[in-house]
């Protein structure tokens, strides 16, 4: 995999000076030559970090499949070069089985669909039919665009109807947090499944090591460059300490029993019923060039009431670790508020600085919207320490927004060699053609080293690496809507007696209610709104006791 690879020297006409060379890399990504019947999935991005290593509280069996656990949805047969868009969704619909979650069919279409270029240009520069990038699946699921239901979202939908079904089909899950694996260590890869329940992985596919009667695959190829390499992905549901080496191909046994147990997409006709296996000596299995291994840590239902603030939602492509010789660095986004989501209770960021120790603070705005300089003006909301590389989910003391903009600090400090970088929506490019291009806007993003100023993060692009597009921090924050209180039809925060004329009037058909109005207008939670429901919230304010039953003369009134 090449990199375009410039050293540059900081020139930046701000009040910090740089005493060192700072290098600057936009990756460049060869395209594999396709020869498999599978789709390559190569991705896009400098994929040289090793991953966190896990290890487990109790002692992990010899075998263990999530299959015959029941932690898996029927095998799917892939539509287009998808695998990668099918195996992430797949393990996460594992994972989620796995917590005793009621889970239907996930559609992967919807992630290939909206992994496209939007309308104004930025966006992933592909073909919908095209293979994609692992960036995407981990982008999809940690803004909160998905999953959606295969039901909702179905496989054979055009590109044409994605903006339509994209407002009508619901948002089922929102991943706040994903592990970045350290796949060279088989015990964490167990771990992860026995935990998780499933694991995101790519391996390096060629008919000529798989044998049909066993269903094992086995790579003993060494060497192979890029662009020989032909990318797939899968779901890592289990594994076999004791599966014999001789299931391989007679051309090619590694030299011990034991692999893993892959949940694949191309039709339960394939296979073990869609499922094989792979051999823990397979060369080009986890092969960082294929993307990060990963699991899903930290998912919870979809709620319409929370709304993640991001200033973008392509996440991270690239790491922004230009600048080294800083013990302490401060990366800073600026938000805009939406009314009502104006509680903010946890912060969302990705780093592959495992070990440093992190502060997070809600940092006051000057005039014109930029970060104040003066840290003893900063409110520390929240701290810790980076226990493993990929996307984190922090809890944070609530504070209300306080303004049409805010301002979330992420403060990284290097421990014991850590590092302190974070992740940026960063552009890429495929030679001379960008396949990927962000959002990025000045005013967004900020860093600051040590206790300097504040600087604009386009404008060290631009002024550094003479790059008029740059990139966006990913720093996120969830915002929510205050708790519902039951009765207030007309969402003021408190109970009146206007939401008792407002249910008098809906019932009359004099006032239009929405889907959360009728809810909450539900007082005695019987699953209609009858004007017995106006009358237990009149009791309600005068105090009067509602311990009673609902007379048959209220039915007149419906």
């Amino acid at each position: 995999m090449k990199f375009f690879t410039k050293l540059l020297t900081f020139t930046l006409a701000f009040s910090i000076v740089f005493s060192t060379t700072l290098t600057a890399f936009s990756a460049e990504i060869e395209k594999a030559n396709t020869s498999a019947k599978a789709d390559v999935s190569l991705l896009a991005g400098d994929f040289d970090v090793n991953g966190t290593v896990l290890s487990s509280d109790v002692s992990l069996p010899s075998y263990y499949s999530s299959r015959d656990e029941g932690y898996t949805l029927s095998v799917k047969n892939q539509l287009y070069n998808t695998c990668w868009a099918y195996g992430s969704c797949s393990t996460l619909e594992s994972v989620l089985m796995k917590s005793s979650y009621n889970v239907s069919d996930f559609s992967p279409i919807h992630m290939n669909h909206w992994g496209t270029k939007r309308s104004d240009g930025t966006g992933w520069d592909r073909e919908h039919t095209a293979g994609g990038y692992a960036y995407i699946s981990l982008a999809y699921f940690t803004s909160w665009q998905g999953p959606r239901l295969m039901s909702d979202y179905p496989v054979h939908t055009p590109l044409l109807l994605y903006s339509q079904l994209d407002q009508t089909a619901k948002k089922q899950f929102s991943v706040n947090s994903i592990i970045y694996l350290d796949a060279n260590d088989r015990e964490t890869i167990k771990t992860a499944i026995y935990e998780y329940g499933a694991v995101v992985g790519n391996y390096h596919v060629n008919d000529n090591f798989y044998n049909e009667t066993t269903y094992g695959y086995y790579c003993n190829t060494e060497g192979l460059l890029t662009h020989q390499l032909n990318g797939h992905c899968i779901s890592i549901v289990g594994w076999d300490d004791n599966y014999s080496k001789e299931n391989f191909t007679q051309s090619a046994q590694p030299k011990e029993n034991g692999a893993w147990l892959c949940k694949n997409s191309w039709d339960s006709n394939w296979g073990d019923g869609g499922y094989f296996w792979i051999s823990y000596e397979d060369f080009y299995m986890f092969d960082t060039r294929f993307g990060n291994s990963y699991a899903f840590k930290d998912v919870q239902p979809y709620n319409d009431r929370k709304t993640l603030y991001q200033n973008e939602v392509d996440g991270a492509t690239y790491t922004f670790d230009y600048i080294t010789n800083y013990n302490t660095m401060t990366y800073i986004n600026v938000f805009d508020a939406v009314s009502e989501f104006d509680t903010i209770e946890k912060v969302h960021f990705e780093t592959t600085s495992q070990g440093a120790q992190y502060i997070i603070f809600n940092i006051p705005l000057d005039a014109d919207n930029t970060p104040v300089a003066d840290q003893s003006k900063w409110v520390e909301i929240g701290n810790g320490t980076v226990d493993y590389k990929g996307y984190h989910s922090v809890d944070t003391k609530d504070f209300e927004i306080d303004g049409s903009k805010f301002a979330i600090g992420v403060q990284l400090i290097d421990t014991n060699n850590s590092g302190n970088s974070i992740g940026v929506d960063e552009w890429l490019t495929v030679g001379s053609k960008y396949i990927f291009t962000p959002q990025s806007k000045p005013g967004m993003s900020y860093f600051v080293c040590n206790n300097d100023v504040p600087i604009d993060v386009m404008d060290y692009y631009k002024e550094v690496n003479n790059d008029e597009i740059g990139g966006t921090l990913v720093i996120k924050a969830v915002g929510s809507k205050p708790e519902q209180i039951r009765g207030d039809v007309d969402l003021s925060g408190r109970l009146t007696i206007f939401d008792a004329t407002l249910i008098q009037l809906y019932l009359a058909m004099l006032e239009d209610f929405t889907d959360e109005q009728v809810a909450i207008a539900d007082f005695d939670g019987d699953g209609v709104v009858s004007i017995f429901d106006a009358t237990l919230i009149q009791c309600e304010l005068a105090n009067v006791g509602t311990d009673f039953e609902e007379p048959d003369d209220f039915d007149d009134f419906e």
